[in-house]
């Protein structure tokens, strides 16, 4: 790993600067929390091996992404639908700068305004995505698998003045709507919500609202300027905190046109305009969205579209569609490794998967390369706030590797900060020295959205974003070693257990809960668990084993999928949190050998 000189420690490079105008907002006030550049100590700053790319304003990131570096044909797929009907990068170029114009003349949407994307994925995802960026709106991709009572909050907090929505979910975006105190219609008295649907005949509902389709007519709108990209906003991602409600990841124009761009100059030549992507992350999370709606546009490759994961689909289209490379989860590779349906299928075409979005362990990475000869595996790292992608292992490198999540990308930086505030990534040895993982650079967030204090938080001054996960670094790569974040990742999707813990405590029959999540090793993700304490006259008058399996149930038809007590409720006479929440960091955390 290359580091920075004396020189090179002296000077903050471009853009790291923050100010009211900068890439990253606001100077912290906060001496407590100030970076080793503030005191008389130089920091240990881990370069990429890669050149950093120029620093240069690329405008709005709709012009970069259709830039077409490649030279790619415009008659060429951009997107499949499973039945094998293709959309073209001609047809979704052109029907986005159509759409564009309907939310500009129709809608009534100027730049910054922002609208919701609440859907499976669907080949009309990318359609509203990329029509949104050419407008120069804000999008909000939120989970369809949300309940209304969730939809609440962030339809306050982001200001969402439309919703595009799949047919599925428009009674729970309605009544979250009524939730959030929102009319159904919009200012200008048009519907609040539209249908999001690729399907052949366009939809109605019966109260009204009408398929997106409708709003196409023969106007094309120009893309939106954007005169810095730095401050510009293109999405707003919300990523449960480890307190309170979920955050909003501002992610701007040069967020996503810097990392898209790295990730090209990183990875090499394992990807290309003739890769054929299987396309099961979901759109709405932050991995999908910049390897699927912007990478794989970006360099021409093509996206075979699975609305959500479902093992023999996923098989069946590698096997119809002869797709090469797919962006996985740990819990899709168990499959993968240990389903015998999985060996039903042709699945050779598959040269290799990354995953990410929760952490990989070395020994089911051999256990995947083991069933099907051929296929590599590799792994990545990142948050929302760092857009995602921080770190990559080529797919040799990783076998070399095994259980690294890679090495920094192309103009980011690092450091390795212990519990003391101390730097140690000069002082890895060969087993490598845990600390704080700090990344630096133009693909972390501008901040989150309306909340300053928790922005200052985890940016220092001179730009590093604490990520909160722990790691070392051997011969240039790092391992996540554990969590310094309370955070549960069930299959890759996060589950703050305060957020949890509040939706509990409104139960008439729990007095007290804490939240933690459990390893199941078989199926490689935590699952969230509740120790609750019940109120005396429930303990005294019922079951406490009726009572707890009430709870998940109940539970479940609050929260989103992700968020169930998969884990289940333990009941307990008291809870001691001090000792519980210590219990479960070590429970947490992970041998480096594995990881």
């Amino acid at each position: 790993m290359q580091t920075a000189g004396a020189a090179e420690r002296a000077r903050i490079p471009f853009p790291a600067l923050r100010s009211p105008h900068g890439f990253l907002p606001f100077i912290h006030k906060s001496l407590s929390c100030l970076s080793a550049t503030s005191i008389n100590m130089a920091p240990q700053i881990l370069k990429s091996l890669e050149p950093d790319p120029p620093r240069v304003q690329r405008g709005n990131l709709f012009d970069f992404l259709w830039s077409n570096p490649n030279k790619v044909d415009e008659n060429k797929a951009a997107f499949h639908r499973l039945d094998g009907k293709k959309i073209t990068r001609k047809q979704l170029h052109d029907d986005a700068r159509r759409l564009a114009y309907a939310l500009r003349h129709k809608l009534g949407l100027q730049p910054g305004s922002r609208i919701g994307i609440i859907s499976p994925n669907s080949t009309a995802y990318p359609w509203i995505v990329h029509a949104g960026l050419c407008a120069g709106v804000v999008l909000v991709p939120l989970n369809p698998a949300y309940g209304p009572e969730e939809l609440v909050h962030p339809i306050h907090e982001a200001e969402i003045e439309y919703i595009f929505c799949h047919q599925s979910v428009l009674n729970t975006v309605r009544e979250g709507l009524e939730q959030a105190k929102t009319s159904l219609k919009s200012k200008n008295g048009e519907n609040r919500i539209w249908i999001l649907d690729d399907g052949d005949s366009l939809k109605k509902d019966d109260k009204g609202e009408q398929d997106a389709r409708t709003l196409l007519g023969d106007g094309r709108l120009e893309t939106h300027k954007v005169p810095d990209d730095r401050t510009e906003d293109a999405f707003i991602v919300f990523s449960s905190g480890t307190s309170g409600k979920p955050k909003g990841v501002q992610l701007v124009h040069g967020n996503m046109t810097a990392v898209t761009n790295a990730i090209v100059a990183t990875f090499g030549t394992a990807i290309g305009p003739d890769d054929r992507y299987v396309g099961v992350l979901p759109f709405f999370h932050i991995f999908g969205l910049a390897k699927t709606m912007c990478k794989g546009v970006y360099i021409g490759a093509e996206s075979v579209v699975i609305p959500k994961f479902d093992l023999p689909v996923f098989c069946a289209a590698v096997q119809k569609f002869k797709c090469n490379i797919s962006y996985v989860v740990p819990p899709i590779l168990v499959l993968l490794a240990k389903d015998p349906r999985a060996k039903k299928y042709d699945l050779k075409s598959l040269k290799w998967v990354m995953s990410g979005a929760a952490p990989l362990g070395a020994e089911l990475s051999m256990e995947v390369e083991a069933a099907h000869p051929g296929l590599r595996v590799t792994q990545g790292w990142g948050l929302s706030e760092t857009s995602p992608t921080a770190t990559f292992a080529e797919p040799q490198a990783y076998r070399d590797h095994m259980g690294t999540c890679g090495r920094l990308i192309a103009g980011v930086e690092g450091r390795l900060v212990d519990d003391d505030g101390n730097d140690v990534g000069f002082e890895q040895g060969t087993d490598g020295k845990p600390g704080e993982f700090w990344v630096r650079g133009p693909t972390i967030m501008k901040g989150y959205l309306n909340n300053k204090e928790a922005t200052d938080d985890c940016i220092t001054p001179d730009g590093w974003f604490k990520t909160g996960d722990i790691a070392i670094m051997k011969n240039n790569y790092f391992w996540i070693v554990d969590r310094k974040k309370e955070l549960i990742k069930y299959k890759g999707f996060q589950v703050a257990p305060a957020e949890l813990e509040a939706t509990l405590l409104s139960h008439p029959k729990i007095a007290d809960v804490a939240v933690i999540g459990f390893n199941d090793k078989k199926q490689a993700t935590e699952l969230p668990r509740a120790y609750v304490v019940l109120r005396e006259d429930v303990l005294k008058n019922e079951d406490p084993e009726a009572v707890a399996k009430e709870i998940v149930e109940w539970t479940a038809k609050k929260v989103a999928n992700h968020k169930r007590l998969r884990g289940g409720v333990k009941i307990l006479e008291e809870i001691p949190k001090r000792c519980v929440e210590n219990a479960l960091q070590q429970r947490r955390r992970v041998p480096t050998a594995d990881y």
